[in-house]
């Protein structure tokens, strides 16, 4: 009877934050993620941990607590990731402005914090390999949603000519700390006419890098440059339109793949040992 109580908890509280997210979409629109940039984004970060480090210290009497460390809080939970995998799968964008989407990711974050703040410990020892997967999907996860708002897009028309004046997708002109320029650049096309290859090659930094369509360059760990269109000017001189994409939060995602990785490997091989034995 208490499972099934839980579980209905966990779908009457799921069902009341999805229909308000969607009245949100309906009504007000899209969360205006930009809002939140740094520093917001980092004291409303602080302001979640802390709430959770609360309701998980009061777990015995909390029903929030309960119902987000419930059996029924996880099918739940594994079902929003799935969903979630799909919708933002189908997106250029790693990130959305939807009240749903949001909503759910949310959910998601809180409730993998309560379930590795309660597994991360069994019989007075560490429980490593479980702590590396869950910890490395909630930096995964978390550094995504946190960051997004601080995920900037800008995009720059590059020629023989050095510059480094890019354009946000507001129109806002932002300086470069770096100069780029187009050494050369070419396109294929098919016995129809269609275009088959985008390439071209900038310099960057005294360093010349070649691109190709959906084939970025790495600049940094949280800036990559994509190739997006080559056009010729008035004169005849080509140009090439680039996207910089920078992503201050991405060290942190990486982090977090690499703890999951880690932690899958090491219970792939504990299992293995454990058949063998």
């Amino acid at each position: 009877m208490k499972k099934i109580t839980s579980t209905y908890r966990a779908v009457c509280a799921i069902g009341l934050v999805a229909v308000a997210a969607v009245a949100l979409d309906a009504t007000v629109g899209s969360l205006p993620v930009e809002m939140l940039s740094f520093p917001l984004n980092i004291l409303l970060l602080v302001l979640w941990a802390a709430a959770i480090g609360h309701l998980y210290c009061r777990r015995e009497s909390s029903a929030v607590a309960q119902m987000l460390l419930s059996r029924g809080a996880t099918w739940l939970s594994l079902a929003m990731m799935a969903g979630l995998g799909i919708i933002l799968g189908l997106q250029r964008q790693p990130a959305t402005t939807s009240w749903v989407v949001v909503a759910s990711l949310l959910f998601v974050l809180t409730h993998l914090s309560f379930v590795t703040l309660r597994g991360w410990r069994r019989n007075g020892g560490i429980r490593y390999r479980f702590v590396l997967t869950h910890i490395g999907l909630l930096l995964a996860l978390g550094a995504g949603f946190w960051g997004a708002p601080d995920r900037e897009q800008m995009r720059i028309a590059v020629s023989a000519e050095a510059t480094n004046e890019a354009y946000t997708m507001e129109g806002e002109i932002r300086a470069l700390p770096y100069d780029i320029s187009l050494s050369s650049a070419r396109t294929e096309l098919s016995d129809s006419g269609v275009p088959t290859l985008y390439e071209a090659t900038i310099r960057v930094e005294d360093e010349e890098q070649v691109l190709r369509v959906n084939h970025p360059y790495d600049r940094t760990l949280s800036e990559k440059i994509y190739l997006i269109s080559i056009s010729n000017m008035v004169d005849g001189e080509q140009y090439a339109v680039l996207e910089i994409v920078h992503e201050p939060w991405q060290w942190l995602s990486a982090t977090g793949i690499v703890m999951l990785i880690v932690g899958a490997i090491l219970m792939f091989l504990r299992g293995a040992q454990q058949r063998r034995a």
